[in-house]
């Protein structure tokens, strides 16, 4: 039997109690949190997973605790197909589920003994639904008022649910379409999306698709002296249409949230002048607070970073695999940042983050796994480099040398979670979010991401959770012969050319465009 468990501080210590026991007595244990006492800490966080798992037949039951396990009781039960109750006697703890079906128990870590906490479990897990006719009559008409009217918690959008924990979800995509049809506000107030990524291959799909782009082509083309420009007039025109969709979500969080990104060429990857003078161009361009600006994370953008910053340009820092160039480029933003202080420059308004790309590494590295006879850890390692970079960001951001800086106003430069789609058919669609939610960073979906999640994705905290098994697993591939390092600098070459050739694909399809409309 799988058995989930969650509990805030209140009930914290029990929770302890009780998963060893469990787990003594061979069942499996489920941790839906806290992972650490933390008396700050909030019930619904951890009892909301936990309930929306026993509703989904995720686990068998659930066990969930808190100070006197009111709170959780009321929480659990919000969720529709849950029957949670407050036990703290044995009677009711097999009676509730034998005459009620019910499916969640919950404790009070304050009130009830560890002793009897363990009798009331293994009485309500060794209890059955006994399926009488009259017991089944009463429970239609529970689950009646289900239908009639539903709950809140399942009414609330899953994607939507992910800011809960602290992560802000971006959309990796973008068209006129998406603007004019109303789409766009919609995921916005449906969904909670606080920002836009774009990119060349998002482009090129955009405009060769449709002929939305084409009056503009044909007088830009009259205006222009090459397709490279007459690209970034369009794409210009279409960010700053599109950040007046977030400006109320950038005011309203303070800069936080509520950009739209805005790509230089791929070309200028290993140009670090090229980037710079680019980057400019698009910023004063673009003329809105809440434009990034992205550039590469290559060895030649790091410099172009930095330059950026410390001109007050914000930047979305891309095309990241490996942990040592994370850490290289969160150096280059704090410096940046640093040269901005000491030239009596504001920096409250500077932003930055980070994009760390996930699944790429594992289609490049599982073969390798495979061949090498560690197949345990297929499909393992970008969750475990992301956890490491995480790791890079808390010890980074939470310094003694950034907090001088957040003295003068300066905003921690989150790391974004990108490439998140699924490419393996065999592994979760939803992977590569589930895994990484957590506090302080950002995940940009693709639209078939999103609504996966939307659909069945299951939002908790669980960053911070396996953080030695993600240890262990990069440790498995140095002692297997695997350079991570080498890997990540060849994903990072493919990545330039990958983005290249959607870029003059690109500039083709504007070319083309030009000799028919003209």
């Amino acid at each position: 039997m799988k058995i989930g468990i969650a509990a805030d501080h209140g009930g914290f210590t029990l929770k302890i109690i009780i998963q060893q026991f469990l787990n003594n007595h061979g069942y499996e244990v489920i941790d839906f949190g806290a992972t650490v006492q933390d008396d700050t800490d909030d019930y619904p966080d951890f009892v909301i997973p936990l309930a929306e798992a026993v509703a989904n037949n995720e686990v068998n039951r659930g066990i969930a605790i808190c100070g006197s396990g009111v709170g959780a009781a009321i929480a659990a039960n919000k969720v529709m197909g849950v029957r949670a109750a407050l036990i703290n006697d044995y009677f009711s703890a097999h009676q509730g589920v034998e005459d009620d079906d019910m499916n969640l128990m919950c404790l009070g870590g304050r009130v009830t003994g560890f002793a009897a906490a363990q009798e009331l479990v293994i009485a309500f897990l060794n209890a059955t639904f006994t399926g009488a006719e009259r017991h089944i009559r009463r429970l239609q008409k529970v689950k009646n008022l289900e239908k009639i009217k539903p709950n809140s918690i399942m009414a609330t959008n899953r994607v939507k649910h992910i800011h809960d924990f602290g992560q802000s979800i971006w959309l990796d995509f973008f068209d006129r379409k998406i603007m004019d049809s109303g789409a766009l506000q919609k995921l916005i107030d449906e969904d909670g999306i606080r920002g836009v990524t774009s990119n060349p291959a998002i482009f090129e799909k955009a405009i060769s698709a449709s002929d939305n782009y084409d009056a503009d082509i044909a007088v830009l083309s009259k205006q222009k002296n090459n397709n490279d420009d007459i690209f970034f007039a369009l794409a210009v025109k279409d960010i700053q249409r599109a950040v007046e969709f977030f400006k109320y979500i950038y005011d309203q969080s303070h800069g936080e949230d509520g950009y739209v990104s805005l790509e230089v060429s791929p070309h200028l990857a290993r140009d670090t002048k090229g980037t710079i003078k680019q980057a400019r161009e698009l910023w004063y361009a673009v003329g809105r607070k809440n434009v990034m600006i992205k550039i590469p994370g290559t060895a030649e953008g790091l410099p172009a970073i930095r330059k950026c910053i410390s001109e007050g340009i914000n930047v979305n820092v891309t095309l990241l695999f490996g942990l040592p160039r994370y850490k290289e480029v969160t150096d280059a933003y704090i410096a940046g940042l640093e040269d901005r202080v000491k030239s009596n420059q504001p920096i409250k308004e500077v932003a930055s983050v980070a994009s760390f790309f996930l699944s790429r590494i594992d289609v490049m590295i599982d073969p390798m796994l495979k061949e090498k006879g560690v197949e345990n850890i297929m499909g393992e390692v970008a969750i475990a480099s992301a956890k490491g970079a995480y790791q890079i960001y808390q010890n980074t951001f939470y310094s003694e040398r950034f907090k001088k800086l957040e003295a003068h106003g300066a905003k921690r430069q989150r790391v974004l979670w990108a490439s998140t789609g699924t490419k393996d058919p065999s592994m979760s669609d939803v992977k590569y979010v589930e895994a990484l939610i957590g506090k302080e960073t950002v995940n940009t979906m693709p639209f078939e991401t999103l609504e996966a999640f939307r659909h069945h994705g299951n939002a908790a905290n669980r960053l911070e959770d396996g953080m030695n098994k993600a240890t262990n697993v990069l440790a498995q591939l140095k002692e297997k012969g695997i350079d991570i390092d080498t890997i990540t600098q060849k994903l990072e070459d493919e990545g330039i050319a990958k983005f290249n050739q959607p870029y003059d694909k690109l500039l083709n399809v504007i070319e083309t465009k030009k000799t028919k409309l003209t």
